[in-house]
């Protein structure tokens, strides 16, 4: 295989494990042992990190190594603002265009956030890395809900970009147990605004998105709020 198309392939790895939750924010990555899932050598990997370092999704510290970045209450605010300008105007698109499968495939979706939300609830003694478990699999159904309704809108550079955006908010903040137990009415948002696309109403679908946009952002933004807080506190003891 030519060397620019292994580092190609080494790349789309490791992007692929950040999109699907498999690395946590934080944790750090270890050259060799990505190399050995590839198939590719340490250097190949190095050199991939540091295409994802310039993309905003891992970092490099002296003397440390790589690790996933963790977004900062700041990064995640403008994230959302760039989410709210941009999603409603597609849901808007889309509720025109939306065809039957499209929306088969959203209400498949919902009914699978939903369970993934019973499943938090149900339990409340998961261990973290369980509940970030469940919360990889919401990021899949993010995934394709979101991206279910960008593609009926018709539009590919819409969907590039807020594909990059969801990507740098999923893979750079703390997903742990509070933010899942706080924002356990994902799938009902969505639910609702699969009501409007089916409606093929454009207003009623583009404020639907928007207001699912706001609950969103209002809870993970406190929480990451609370981690820099207690981040601070640890750091001042």
């Amino acid at each position: 295989m030519p060397k620019v198309s292994q580092l190609d392939a080494t790349y789309d790895y490791i992007r692929n494990k950040l999109t699907r939750g498999d690395l946590e924010p934080g944790e750090k990555l270890s050259r060799r042992k990505l190399a050995e899932e590839i198939g590719v050598s340490p250097a190949l990997v190095q050199h991939a990190l540091g295409q994802l370092e310039k993309a905003g999704l891992v970092e490099c510290r002296a003397q440390s190594g790589t690790y996933v970045r963790e977004l900062t209450a700041e990064e995640f605010a403008n994230l959302c603002d760039l989410r709210e300008l941009i999603e409603p105007y597609a849901a808007a698109r889309a509720a025109e265009r939306i065809t039957d499968a499209q929306l088969k495939i959203l209400e498949n979706s919902c009914r699978r956030y939903h369970d993934c939300e019973t499943r938090i609830l149900q339990s409340q003694s998961q261990s973290s890395r369980e509940l970030w478990n469940i919360h990889s699999e919401l990021i899949d159904e993010e995934r394709i809900f979101h991206g279910t309704i960008l593609s009926a809108a018709g539009n590919e550079l819409l969907t590039t970009l807020i594909q990059s955006l969801r990507l740098l908010a999923h893979v750079r903040h703390d997903f742990a147990k509070g933010s899942l137990t706080r924002n356990s009415d994902v799938a009902a948002e969505h639910q609702r605004i699969v009501a409007a696309l089916k409606a093929h109403d454009p207003e009623l679908a583009r404020s639907s998105m928007l207001e699912h946009i706001h609950k969103g952002r209002d809870v993970l933004q406190q929480r990451l709020i609370e981690n820099s807080e207690q981040t601070a506190k640890s750091a001042s003891k």
